[in-house]
């Protein structure tokens, strides 16, 4: 199956399998979502034909390239090939090859969770000779035992156990208070075991973390694993059963399982349905006191329970985590409302309406509306580019220091330039802000107004006919020469209306990926009968949801309205 590997950029690491057409961009539909912001929302996509895999780029304002090479047509993929999109690096693979061999030595994990044990976990290198045993689960079951005295004295105990461990798995969801009681009833059972442990596997990262462990003694010193021997397990899925460790070549070399002297290990993995989410880990130091099948059989009994409570407590922490963000974002979102204008002012003579939708809890857009101290009104409107918490904690500075700005600044294409020192000084590299200011004089309706990167305002005159302002776009704040292009004045006559919005509008888009475009908005503009901002906001939204039908609007939307009366 191919797969993309992140090597640069904020999900460097991680691994994306497909076995379909793919859709790679910034927007939250995309198949392969790409949190950077130099990435256009569709930005390129890769398909499979006749086994094989083509990249083509989707008409991206950066554009897609492929070992440095800008793709100007569908290219084909080989296996290790670079794609660059934006900051993202993506490397092509044509199958789910293992990570390189990790450096060979001891890796010290962190304290687990149960007392002051840890587990050590080292590489062992399997040798030919070794007399380490390897049984599939499926065959575990099939050897009898010798006596039936002692084999319905096994079967008890095990009844016991199970029934034991049963109690144990419905009486607590917490992760390190259920594996340590597990541990201890295995140890019980287990009575040649000296330590047992459990380590979780990440799959995406195919590291181990370790979960609980125990010694018979209470003993603080550490458990040494063999990262060998638990990826050997997690590989073939198979329980695996060591018989003299100490002394095989292989076992043995290794330094953490010397120094603890470690003989005898039996090892399970912990399957979930078809997924391996760990490993469980009996052993001891006694070569007379080795495991049998009967041993490994009942650890592989046990394992599967351990591996969905261990989803059940994951599932848990996830809802109690949820209900905790959901909380936090609540609160954030009536904070970010707070820095809004609780209601437009009212200015004789004028009239005004705005919507203002954040797509998630808290929105990257802002908008302001504001006296200032000469009876002038200040107006604004931004988008920020990162979405979410990042873009709402930037709207809210924005939002301040713009008010500060205004207040000791003439002219807005001045005010335009201390908000882009601002930002380039405080923001992580690749968010930015499109950003429009005017500053309006209402007895004149003289509107004097800087842009920085933003969508141009729309002007509907008095007859009807509606068109862009005249409005230079400037360099976005925040990419090192974000200035707005200058200011430009405009006289508004009465019967004339204003309409700002941000790209939530003009960039939505219907089930088929089309977007709704300037020419969207300019429609239902022209169709009024007069400058009512209510109404003219209320035709231009109209428009828009029927447009984007059943797929609604992926982006935080703000539109503000203005007209002279």
């Amino acid at each position: 199956m191919p797969l993309l590997i992140h090597t640069a950029g904020p999900d460097r690491g991680k691994r994306f399998f497909f076995e379909r057409t793919v859709l790679l961009g910034r927007s939250p539909l995309a198949d392969l979502e790409l949190h950077d912001a130099a990435v256009s929302r569709r930005h390129a996509q890769i398909s499979l034909q006749g086994g094989r895999c083509f990249l083509a780029d989707l008409g991206s304002g950066n554009g897609s390239w492929l070992n440095e090479a800008r793709v100007t047509e569908p290219a084909p993929l080989a296996d290790g090939d670079l794609v660059r999109l934006g900051g993202v690096v993506l490397e092509f693979r044509l199958g789910d090859d293992r990570a390189p061999e990790r450096k060979k030595g001891e890796a010290r994990a962190e304290a687990s969770r149960s007392g002051n044990l840890k587990v050590a976990i080292g590489d062992l290198a399997a040798t030919p000779g070794s007399r380490s045993v390897v049984m599939p689960l499926e065959k575990l079951r099939s050897h009898g035992g010798t006596r039936l005295a002692e084999e319905v004295a096994r079967l008890q105990r095990r009844l016991d156990f199970f029934r034991e461990a049963g109690g144990i798995l419905t009486r607590t969801l917490d992760e390190a208070q259920l594996l340590d009681q597990l541990l201890a009833r295995t140890m019980d059972v287990l009575p040649q075991a000296d330590r047992a442990f459990v380590v979780r596997y990440d799959a995406g990262t195919e590291s181990f973390e370790p979960l609980a462990a125990r010694t018979r003694d209470g003993s603080t010193v550490e458990i040494a694993a063999s990262r060998t021997l638990l990826e050997e397990v997690v590989r073939n899925r198979e329980a695996l059963m060591s018989i003299d460790a100490g002394t095989e070549e292989g076992l043995g070399g290794a330094r953490s399982i010397h120094l603890l002297n470690l003989r005898a290990v039996a090892c399970v993995p912990l399957l979930l349905e078809d997924r391996i989410c760990g490993v469980l880990q009996v052993d001891n130091a006694q070569l007379q006191r080795a495991f049998g099948e009967a041993d490994l059989d009942l650890l592989a009994g046990i394992a599967g329970p351990i591996a969905l409570a261990l989803e059940h407590a994951r599932l848990h922490r996830e809802l109690v985590d949820r209900e905790v963000l959901e909380h936090d974002l609540a609160l954030a979102r009536r904070i970010q409302q707070s820095f809004l204008p609780a209601r437009p002012p009212e200015l004789p003579g004028w009239s005004l309406a705005v919507e203002y939708s954040p797509a998630h809890e808290v929105g990257g857009d802002l908008y302001d509306l504001f006296p200032l101290p000469d009876g002038r009104l200040g107006l604004a409107i931004g988008d920020v580019s990162g979405k979410g918490v990042s873009g709402a904690l930037l709207m809210a500075r924005l939002t301040s220091a713009l008010r500060a700005a205004a207040a000791h600044r003439p002219e807005p294409s001045a005010v335009v330039a201390e908000l882009d020192t601002l930002v380039a000084g405080e923001v992580d590299e690749g968010m930015f802000v499109t950003f429009a200011f005017g500053i309006l004089d209402p007895a004149s309706g003289r509107l004097e107004m800087a842009n920085a990167g933003h969508p141009s305002p729309l002007l509907r005159r008095a007859d009807g006919s509606v068109g862009e302002l005249s409005l230079p776009a400037g360099t976005a704040l925040g990419l090192g020469a974000g200035r707005a292009a200058g200011t430009v004045t405009v006289t508004l006559a009465r019967g004339e209306l204003l309409l700002l919005f941000t790209d939530g509008l003009n960039e939505a888009a219907d089930p088929a990926g089309r977007r709704f475009e300037t020419s969207g908005i300019l429609a239902p503009l022209r169709a009024l009968r007069s400058a009512d901002p209510r109404a003219a906001l209320d035709a231009v939204l109209h428009a828009a949801r029927t447009f984007v039908s059943t797929r609604g609007f992926d982006d935080d939307l703000t539109v503000l309205t203005l007209a002279r009366l």
